[in-house]
């Protein structure tokens, strides 16, 4: 499995397993979850202990939001336990699940309990969408619109998630590929492209999924995705063993460019996976043909380890076939930068949600990446000018830190400004 990006795993860290519990009552509690988080340790989980000792604790317990949390989590998985399964979704279960996370939300409407990964409103956007997703696969746009819908009047798809969401592909040039990873960034642009019909001109490719066997195949026919794999050819391809190389693309159209990098093993230091050798498909077949994002904080493991290439464009970071621009002598201040906001929203919607803090929190860290580059190139001017604009649009006030952590690790940067 691969590394979540380091920054989440330390602004997320403080929400999890923060409970500590005595007694044999709470032990008794704790035993659905206990057996459900052993289970996620599996490589081939069998949920279904954890699920029938959860059910019997929500039916003891009707008001506990934490058993209704596991229970609702539990259910996911048996339906469909990662995404290469999520086309065998089934809708009374994803139903069932669903009502779970509706529960907490009514018991807690902001969730107090241990959190696994994802918090209610997320879970129940993530239940949803995927099985839009499931439905858009087989041709099912009707069905798709109504999970879509389904999971927004559930409390799904709430508005800041949204808002970041468009931001980010307005960060984007026309026609462009985005490659995003995470939940809360690829399925609320599923939505947003098939709901309100926002920046359809961008094939959005999800780094996790792209591991799967059906996922590329419906971007070739139904994203307008120019992959040059056969369908027979995308079942079989597999991991491999693999050691730091270059990677050369030449443009079919102009004999004198061409991109090239050193492409690591993204697995094991051994090993690049299937889906790695899908996105770098992707590459040779569109890198001059469309501009090429990833979102903000990208992960060497699934950017193809094309870091050096990136260039920091607001909430993503546009890879640079441009010499120009990969070695410019001033830092490079993004438009897009000016352009993010958050005046429409409203801070208990923002502030009822964990995973909504965290996401917005993607503005903070695209205004720290370029304020630092410019302290460290001795752009003070410029940096302080920055660091005015970042600070009345994003006070603490307005928008919660997402950890202590984070907020002091912004603090000692900005502290220079006081």
């Amino acid at each position: 499995m691969r590394a979540l990006y380091i920054i989440n795993f330390l602004l997320t860290a403080s929400y999890g397993y923060s409970q500590i519990t005595f007694g044999v009552e709470t032990v008794i509690l704790d035993s659905g979850k206990y057996e459900f988080k052993q289970q996620a340790e599996e490589q081939v989980p069998d949920y279904t202990k954890a699920y029938r000792i959860l059910t019997n604790q929500v039916a003891l317990n009707p008001d506990n939001a934490e058993l209704r949390y596991f229970l609702g989590y539990c259910m996911d998985r048996l339906n469909a336990n990662d995404g290469s399964q999520m086309l065998q979704l089934k809708t009374e279960m994803t139903l069932k699940a669903s009502e779970q996370f509706e529960t907490v939300n009514r018991l807690e409407p902001v969730y107090q309990g241990e959190m696994f990964i994802l918090d209610p409103y997320s879970k129940i956007s993530g239940i949803w969408g995927s099985q839009a997703e499931a439905y858009l696969n087989r041709g099912m746009l009707d069905s798709a619109t109504w999970a879509f819908k389904e999971g927004k009047h559930r409390g799904g798809f709430i508005e800041p998630v949204l808002e970041y969401n468009r931001q980010l592909l307005n960060s984007c040039e026309k026609n462009s590929i985005l490659i995003t990873y995470g939940d809360n960034i690829t399925i609320p642009t599923w939505y947003l492209q098939l709901i309100e019909g926002f920046r359809t001109d961008i094939t959005i490719v999800d780094a996790n999924l792209i591991n799967t066997s059906w996922y590329p195949k419906y971007l070739k026919t139904q994203r307008n995705l120019d992959l040059p794999l056969t369908d027979t050819q995308i079942d079989t391809i597999d991991y491999m063993g693999w050691h730091p190389q270059k990677i050369l693309i030449n443009n079919p159209k102009n004999a004198n460019q061409n991109f090239s990098w050193e492409l690591k093993p993204t697995y094991l230091d051994n090993y690049i996976l299937k889906g790695d050798r899908i996105l770098l498909d992707i590459f040779r077949q569109n890198i001059f043909e469309r501009p090429i994002y990833f979102n903000i904080n990208s992960d060497s493991t699934y950017n193809l380890f094309l870091n050096p290439y990136l260039i920091d464009d607001g909430l993503v970071s546009k890879v640079g076939i441009n010499e120009n621009d990969l070695n410019s002598k001033t830092t490079i201040i993004s438009k897009n930068l000016k352009a993010y906001h958050i005046d429409n929203l409203i801070i208990s919607e923002i502030q009822k949600s964990k995973d909504a803090i965290i996401v917005l929190n993607g503005f903070r860290w695209a205004y720290y990446t370029i304020i630092s580059r410019l302290m460290e190139k001795g752009e003070t001017t410029r940096a302080r000018e920055l660091f005015s604009e970042y600070q009345k649009k994003f006070s603490k006030a307005q928008l919660p830190f997402a950890s202590e952590y984070e907020e002091t690790y912004f603090n000692k940067l900005f502290n220079q400004f006081q």
